[in-house]
């Protein structure tokens, strides 16, 4: 038997199908090689031309309607993005700077550069993250509200563990990392953690611009007797709720946008 109404699995079944959303047309593209990779919103084009003005070894050039990336060695890509991370920064038009590096891969899976993790959004750059459904044997999941100080999303409800996925880490590491930084998930019960699948978001996010990310989603079955406790202060309290409220949660608009989409999934095969 069900555990959400027909209605209720209906909306979910719609979050997901439009987690997917094509970036505007009046966004300037990128392009590495002949693959569109980017999108960068209006209001920052001008800084990027201002960038490719100045730059004595610019790692693009506006090339008629589009911007294409120069197709270097990733080791000398790396250093002449960061260089524009960093001009970027100096403008305004990299908000939520970290000092953490994402990679950047192909289709093949081949890092092509890496850059601060925060100017992956200003120019609508592809990146990864996983996201781990915590939930337990009684059809109850746990969700995590995230501080107030966050500079994404703050106070809202988040997966039990969820997080960007660093250049040099596997997604293996990612998951155990923020498993124990934000739910205090010690090893020998993170290391049962269920890989499950993938989703495909793309939304604008203002001002930054444009978030384009594959989210691996994981299941970890719960003991009892365990209950989260947040290591790095980026979660300000955990809930256990049933699954029927955290469907309701998700169509309030009380779960971040990823991590609507990661629980609906869950729940469409849980609930």
């Amino acid at each position: 038997m069900s555990l959400i109404t027909a209605t209720t699995r209906a909306a979910l079944e719609e979050l997901l199908e439009t987690a997917l959303r094509p970036a505007p047309d009046n966004w300037l593209k990128i392009r590495f090689g002949s693959e569109l990779i980017g999108h960068v919103q209006p209001d920052y084009i001008p800084t990027i031309e201002a960038y490719i003005e100045q730059a004595e070894t610019p790692a693009l050039v506006r090339f008629g309607d589009h911007l294409q990336l120069e197709n270097l060695p990733p080791f000398l890509l790396s250093q002449l993005l960061q260089d524009l991370a960093e001009f970027l920064k100096n403008h305004q038009a990299a908000p939520g700077w970290r000092n953490e590096h994402f990679s950047w891969l192909d289709a093949m899976g081949h890092e092509r550069f890496r850059m601060e993790r925060a100017a992956f959004r200003s120019l609508g750059f592809h990146s990864r993250a996983c996201h781990i459904n915590g939930y337990t044997a009684h059809q109850e999941i746990y969700l995590g509200l995230r501080s107030n100080s966050k500079a994404t999303d703050p106070n809202m409800l988040d997966n039990l563990a969820a997080g960007g996925i660093s250049a040099d880490e596997t997604l293996q590491q990612c998951v155990i990392r923020e498993l124990w930084e934000e739910a205090g998930v010690p090893l020998n019960i993170a290391r049962l953690v269920q890989p499950i699948g993938h989703i495909h978001v793309r939304r604008i996010v203002e001002p930054k611009g444009l978030h384009d990310e594959s989210l691996y989603t994981y299941d970890l079955l719960l003991p009892d007797d365990f209950t989260p406790q947040n290591n790095d202060g980026e979660v300000s309290e955990f809930i256990k709720v049933p699954f029927s409220q955290a469907a309701n949660l998700i169509l309030e608009g009380a779960l971040t946008p990823d991590a609507a989409a990661v629980t609906a999934e869950f729940l469409l095969r849980k609930a």
